[in-house]
């Protein structure tokens, strides 16, 4: 019996993703916001596939990412973080691809398993967090497009670095800061999304660090002892978003999105962006994080090579203008023949 790809067509779906979707997510927007809600995932700009795990797979080929990002920069300790990951679609026989990398609809021409992973760090002042991650997409066609579910579990070292903490009197005997200058914990939490995509837009729905883990060293929390999942950076985050490409002429694609986040700790928040590809070579962009800062960003793409800086200059009364965020991108696209 021959194999097929699962279909659902179903025409109430692309009406709702094209028309009502960015609509939907403008009402839910609402007036409050503070921090950042998750570094990492946070730099979807940079790389969306650490914000959805159900990303893996939608590439024409399988990117390779190496990003770096300082936080603040001239502010003491201030956030920094490192990644790298790499997806892929495990590919159907004689699949094929339309010159922009969408996969054409037909027998046998469609992967349904995306597999990726991926490792970081992320240090502030005497907190550090290294881990990876491994994740699982499965796509199946849905109307005119591909609907995508992700898994990514995550393994976690956390780490505590008490070197020069002191008490007001200049002692440091209190248990809380005695005993090893370094402590670690190791714990694994998870990361679930849904992704739809089709040749002119997406929109996405994932809960970044879904089981909320908590750290506490002996008596010692994060936060509390009470409120150990209220950690910012362990707390569950959901995201939720819808972007569009819309082309004028062949060879510039507008790119609008806008994203609305929840965390359990720092409440909702909204970020909208704008990106401008020319030539499928050149991009440029702007974004604007409610409550957070401004940024711009720039990328050149060279044959199967691709690099992208975004600079970030905050607007929240909590962090001065002058501590600007430089982020910078380098990415591989392994299969992609070079012109």
């Amino acid at each position: 019996m021959k194999k097929q790809s699962i279909v659902i067509s179903p025409k109430w779906y692309k009406v709702l993703v094209d028309k009502y979707c960015l609509l939907f997510l403008f009402f839910l927007i609402p007036l409050f916001s503070q921090a950042q809600i998750n570094p990492l995932a946070d730099q979807y700009l940079i790389n969306q596939f650490q914000m959805n795990p159900a990303i893996a797979g939608t590439e024409r080929y399988s990117p390779i990412t190496l990003s770096t990002r300082q936080q603040w920069v001239g502010f003491t300790k201030a956030p920094t973080t490192q990644a790298l990951t790499i997806h892929s679609r495990i590919r159907a026989k004689n699949i094929r691809f339309t010159p922009r990398g969408y996969v054409n609809k037909g027998d046998r021409s469609f992967g349904n398993i995306g597999v990726g992973g991926g490792a970081f760090n992320y240090n502030y002042g005497a907190i550090s967090h290294t881990g990876i991650h491994l994740v699982y997409s499965y796509h199946i066609f849905i109307g005119n497009g591909r609907l995508a579910f992700g898994i990514a579990p995550i393994f976690y070292q956390f780490q505590l670095n008490k070197t020069g903490f002191t008490l007001p009197d200049g002692t440091n005997t209190d248990p809380l800061i005695s005993g090893d200058l370094n402590e670690s914990i190791l714990f694994m939490d998870a990361n679930i999304g849904f992704h739809y995509y089709d040749e002119n837009s997406y929109a996405g729905l994932s809960s970044i660090q879904f089981l909320q883990s908590g750290v506490q060293f002996g008596n010692f929390s994060f936060i509390s002892e009470d409120h150990m999942s209220q950690n910012p950076d362990l707390s569950r985050s959901i995201y939720t978003y819808y972007g569009r490409h819309i082309r004028k002429g062949k060879d510039i694609d507008i790119e609008p999105s806008l994203y609305l986040k929840y965390n359990t700790r720092n409440g909702v928040r909204f970020d909208v962006n704008t990106i401008v590809h020319f030539m499928n070579a050149f991009s440029a962009g702007v974004t604007f994080r409610y409550k957070e800062c401004l940024g711009m960003l720039a990328g050149v793409q060279l044959d199967n090579l691709e690099f992208r800086y975004m600079f970030e200059t905050p607007i929240s009364s909590d962090i001065p203008n002058n501590f600007t965020t430089h982020q910078i991108m380098v990415r591989y696209f392994v299969g992609q023949a070079i012109d």
